[in-house]
């Protein structure tokens, strides 16, 4: 067997489900870079009746995080067969209509192509504010060296979050051989090169509804566009999957405490003297009731009937 058979076998992937038929298409790629107001425009596609996808929304389906891994590590290891078409259906679920930020700008030429229809949207920030943010949210977080302890207690959710959160911040010098800033104007020089202008947008969120609703071709709704500040919204995420975590630590550790202790003090109180002595007078006076209740005659202990 081939080499690539054997690796296509082994794929996760390709035990997943196929999506269903009537399931969702992708209409929407938004390929910018994160930390580029990606939660502004996921709640704008909301307002406008899309159904969009967000790394945000991963917590909601943690099965999907080993299946982004692996596609990232069929681009970048080719570890495994590359994913196309059919394989970025699976991840989608027939559920979603838009990508928005994940898998995002780490696997755009592979989003164009499987998706060949889909118009794109490039989000923009200017870049020195983008690296600055990098910096302050992902890059920091990253860095969170109790979460690396935390996360062993909940592998099947958080772990796989965290795992997959650490995968991605190792393949830096990969995405950014020339440093961030670098990789920030390469990118969007690269798909400005490769998609049509009349399927492309460059898109600021400062800029509101009008462009992009025009794009879209949608009508300009009758509420303010949003504005979700990405930075706090992230660190508070951090912060609440950090306490998560604690509190299952303590919740195992104290169950797994709490049994040993109780058998201990059980067997301490049996092994004392007049404790033993109670336990037998009791079993003796059971006894006593059982027998006289079985002769239908009184029970002598207490004088009374049983």
């Amino acid at each position: 067997m081939s080499p690539a058979k054997i690796a296509k076998e082994m794929r996760l992937i390709d035990q997943q489900p196929e999506p269903p038929k009537d399931g969702t298409n992708i209409e929407v790629l938004v390929l910018g870079m994160p930390r580029t107001g990606t939660l502004s425009i996921l709640a704008a596609f909301q307002v406008l009746g899309y159904k969009p996808f967000h790394a945000s929304m991963m917590e909601q389906y943690p099965h999907l995080l080993p299946l982004y891994m692996e596609a990232m590590q069929a681009k970048f290891e080719q570890k495994v067969e590359p994913y196309g078409r059919k394989e970025f259906d699976k991840l989608f679920l027939g559920k979603w209509d838009v990508s928005c930020n994940m898998p995002g700008s780490l696997m755009a030429d592979e989003l164009i192509a499987a998706y060949p229809n889909a118009k794109i949207i490039l989000t923009t920030r200017d870049v020195d504010k983008w690296q600055h943010s990098m910096k302050e949210s992902v890059d920091a977080a990253a860095k969170w060296k109790t979460i690396d302890y935390l996360a062993s207690w909940d592998p099947d959710r958080i772990g796989l979050w965290w795992k997959y959160h650490k995968y991605q911040h190792s393949l830096r010098p990969v995405l950014a051989p020339n440093g961030e800033k670098q990789a920030y104007l390469d990118h969007y020089e690269h798909i400005n090169k490769i998609v049509p202008s009349e399927r492309l947008l460059n898109y600021h969120v400062s800029e509101g509804w009008e462009p992009l609703c025009k794009f879209l071709g949608k009508d300009v709704p009758n509420v303010s566009f949003p504005n979700v500040n990405n930075k706090n919204s992230f660190l508070a995420g951090r912060r609440r999957r950090w306490f998560q975590l604690l509190r299952i630590m303590l919740w195992v550790v104290f169950r797994k405490l709490l049994v040993p202790f109780l058998l201990a003090v059980l067997l301490y109180l049996v092994c004392q003297p007049k404790v033993r002595y109670w336990v037998h007078w009791q079993l003796h006076l059971r006894a006593e009731r059982l027998f006289t209740h079985a002769q239908g005659g009184k029970d002598n202990s207490n004088g009374t009937v049983f």
